[in-house]
């Protein structure tokens, strides 16, 4: 996912899959590139299909030891909530126990606070607004779904760059569009 501020970029990655440590990590580590990896606390160090599209085969998550490793050198942990649900679809029970739940476990086992969340599949509602916010995180994450027109911190927009935009023209393409939207 890209954000851009006044003057840079922010990189979030969702789900917290290994390839974030295989392949991202080590150019992050050697450009000093700071981001942040929104996890899922249910399927650390598995391999699961809890965070992918329906019908594609389990993947290996990020393991204990390499959350840490890349908390070490930088790389910030927020929540992707407890087990990757819908928060749209759940009871305001259940957004708790799935924001609180997993914030508890990433700070317990990063050492450091949790202070930023990503909707999974990029859907809010305003009750979990509310929650995340009372469990103490300062901003949320959606992908296209929060306002355009004001700020809200927590239902701030991501662009989101996949699997099929790793062709430099289409990335180009999509980094390209965020700046001209950002002119208006």
């Amino acid at each position: 996912m890209v954000r851009f501020l006044k003057k840079g970029v922010t990189l979030t990655f969702d789900d917290g899959w290994q390839d974030n440590y295989t392949n991202a990590f080590p150019v992050l580590k050697q450009l000093g590139i700071k981001a942040t990896i929104f996890i899922v606390p249910s399927v650390i160090g598995t391999h699961s299909v809890k965070a992918l599209a329906e019908g594609e085969g389990p993947r290996m998550h990020l393991s204990r030891e390499e959350i840490l490793e890349m908390s070490r050198h930088g790389i910030e942990f927020g929540s992707h909530s407890m087990n990757h649900r819908l928060l749209h679809e759940l009871s305001p029970v259940e957004v708790k126990f799935e924001v609180e739940q997993a914030k508890q476990e990433i700070e317990e086992l990063t050492q450091k606070p949790c202070l930023t969340f990503a909707y999974p599949a990029g859907y809010f509602s305003d009750n979990a607004k509310t929650i995340i916010k009372a469990a103490g995180h300062t901003a949320a994450f959606s992908t296209t779904y929060g306002p355009t027109d004001e700020l809200d911190l927590y239902a701030l927009n991501r662009t989101e760059i996949l699997r099929r935009d790793r062709f430099l023209f289409q990335f180009r393409k999509k980094v390209e569009s965020l700046r001209s939207n950002r002119r208006r």
